[in-house]
């Protein structure tokens, strides 16, 4: 008889003949398997079989949660997703939304000023002021942008092009450490890793001294704020130079000889500064002669003032009246010119008057008789003449402008020159003062070697009070 239990199918045969004993056949699919009611291996098998349609069916119901739960999930997804769309479509529309919003409240800004002004009775004229220095400090405003935006091109080009250079320098190492032997790549990893430490450990240092230096500088507004530090500062300061003088005089103790050793180095010393006397002595004689030679020069450049002053005052003065005659042009200049343009204007009117004449008269001039003809050359030559005095005129205006740029050029240049001559006079007198100060100093020889003396005395002394301590 067949029996079905979920997918699989199996057969169940009570009695079957084999062996003229009865056996139970039990067929699984297309296996057929004869078992023993009574037999240990039918029961395992048995339990087996079970074991295994049970894990299948409870199998089963876990994929089928699974199934619902990633449809679950799958649905979720596609919401958060749809959510997702919607969400950046509220957004776009939100920064619109918030552009047209500030721009209404320029908008609205700029009524409500209008309307302030309409309320406090203010004028036209003074609206209109207001609109076109706005109207220059937005144009500042946008031309700076513009300048500002300029110079940013311009930067990020050049760190892009650094930014290439450093690229194509690490391409550069990289390809050069890959040529490298073995030997020098493990020497370059070794030596990148040290560097790496060494600069590790210089960045812990560095924030060590900064730790130390902020330490330093509490302490020391500690110390500002406490007299009682204050005073124990300076103890201590003075402790620390009292140590050092002590360490010095033990120094030269132990560096002192006998008496007759420190005979012949006070005898040396002597000497060396007799030495630095002799050669003292020598540049002082330099000195002097130095300083004779710039008085020499001082006195000549005096001289050569002197005499430029005077030709420069001359000069001055003749550039002064032709500065005069000069104003004076140029302050009757517009009039003059105004009557030169009224004339020529007249000239012209007369002129086409004339011409006008003479088209009219043209069909009657061969009738004419010679003295008519002699007069109309007469108004030719006047005509022609007037014209070569107004050209005269404006080539004489070209001229006498052209003549005062000169002129104040050379003003300019004077100028210059005798600034550059009150520089050099007020560095020379600063050079005789400082040397005059060096000929004060050492003039006074005998000065300097009584104090050279009483110091050689207090060293002594002191060294007396060590030999006796």
């Amino acid at each position: 008889m067949p029996i079905k239990h979920g997918g699989a199918s199996y057969w169940w045969r009570p009695y079957c003949w084999r062996n003229t004993v009865f056996s139970p056949l039990f067929t699984f699919g297309s296996l057929k398997y004869h078992y023993n009611l009574n037999d240990m291996k039918f029961q395992h098998y048995q339990r087996l079989h079970v074991n295994m349609i049970t894990h299948f069916f409870s199998s089963r119901g876990k994929i089928n949660e699974l199934t619902t739960e990633i449809n679950k999930l799958q649905k979720e997804i596609d919401m958060y997703n749809q959510e997702n769309s919607v969400y950046l479509s509220y957004e776009k529309r939100a920064e619109s939304l918030a552009s047209e919003i500030k721009e209404f409240q320029g908008q609205l800004a700029d009524y409500n000023m209008l309307v302030d002004k309409l309320n406090t009775n203010t004028d036209m004229e003074e609206v209109m002021s207001d609109y076109n220095l706005l109207k220059a400090q937005n144009d500042r405003e946008a031309q700076s942008i513009d300048i500002i935006f300029t110079e940013r091109q311009s930067k990020e080009k050049v760190i892009q092009a650094v930014e290439d250079d450093i690229r194509q320098e690490k391409q550069a190492a990289e390809n050069i450490i890959k040529n490298m032997s073995e030997q020098d790549q493990t020497k370059y990893t070794e030596m990148k890793m040290a560097n790496e430490k060494l600069l590790q450990e210089l960045s812990s240092l560095q924030q060590e001294m900064d730790a130390v230096n902020m330490k330093e500088e509490a302490l020391e507004a500690e110390i500002t704020h406490s007299q009682i530090k204050q005073e124990a500062l300076q103890l201590y300061e003075k402790l620390h130079g009292l140590e050092e003088h002590r360490d010095q005089m033990i120094a030269e103790d132990k560096n002192m000889g006998s008496p007759q050793e420190e005979r012949e180095r006070l005898l040396k010393q002597v000497k060396e500064d007799n030495q630095e006397i002799a050669s003292m002595e020598r540049q002082l004689t330099e000195i002097k002669e130095k300083i004779n030679h710039l008085n020499e020069g001082i006195r000549q450049l005096d001289m050569d003032l002197e005499e430029h002053q005077g030709e420069k005052n001359l000069k001055c003065k003749e550039l002064k009246k032709r500065e005069e005659s000069m104003d004076n042009f140029l302050e009757s200049f517009e009039e003059a010119k105004n009557q030169e343009l009224e004339r020529k204007s007249e000239i012209e009117a007369n002129i086409v008057a004339l011409l006008e004449h003479s088209s009219r008269n043209v069909t009657r001039m061969k009738q004419i008789s010679s003295v008519t003809n002699q007069e109309l050359k007469i108004m030719q030559e006047d005509l022609s003449f007037k014209s070569i005095e107004m050209q005269k005129s404006q080539n004489t205006a070209k001229n006498l402008g052209t003549d005062s740029q000169r002129l104040q050029m050379d003003l300019q240049k004077m100028d210059l020159l005798e600034g550059k001559m009150v520089d050099e006079l007020t560095s020379l007198k600063e050079k005789i003062e400082q040397m005059t100060k060096d000929l004060e100093v050492y003039n006074n020889l005998p000065a300097l070697k009584t104090a050279g003396e009483e110091k050689k005395k207090v060293i002594r002394i002191m060294e007396l009070e060590v030999h006796k301590s």
